[in-house]
């Protein structure tokens, strides 16, 4: 009857290794925000031109911001992860995302009258809480001198 016990013991340690193992595999397996996933962020930039910047009287109407840069953070990274240009009509997507946090933004010229002037980042935090969600932003406003 020993010999017998010994096989048996001998697989229970093996099972108890192999799923101590797959354990701690699907425990680092936690997904962060990022590529790789089927959700997206849309959203829509309007520039809107002034003769001077601090003064909203002297503003044009606004209109699509075409060919702006918008830049994308993943999570809590320091420096954009993702960049893309909005296209003719003012628009964007970041596509191919996993759930998370996220920051969206834009650069516009600053409209405080700081001398000397300088760009200022609109700003956008989001959370996309489904693996197949599209996050609509609203409308990015930036600022142009005349």
């Amino acid at each position: 009857m020993f010999d017998l016990m010994k096989p048996i013991s001998f697989n229970i340690r093996v099972l108890f290794f192999i799923a101590m193992a797959a354990a701690c595999v699907f425990a680092s397996c936690t997904q962060a925000p990022g590529e790789g996933g089927r959700a997206s962020i849309v959203g829509h930039v309007q520039e809107e031109a002034r003769v001077l910047l601090n003064d909203p009287n002297t503003a044009y109407p606004a209109y699509p911001a075409a060919d702006e840069n918008v830049f994308l953070i993943y999570g809590d990274n320091v420096g954009p992860d993702d960049e893309i240009e909005t296209n003719h009509e003012g628009n964007f997507v970041f596509p191919w995302l996993r759930p998370g946090e996220y920051t969206v933004y834009v650069y516009s010229e600053d409209t405080s009258g700081v001398t000397p002037p300088r760009d200022m980042a609109v700003v956008r935090h989001l959370t996309i809480e489904s693996a197949t969600e599209t996050v609509v932003l609203d409308t990015i406003r930036i600022f142009k001198d005349l």
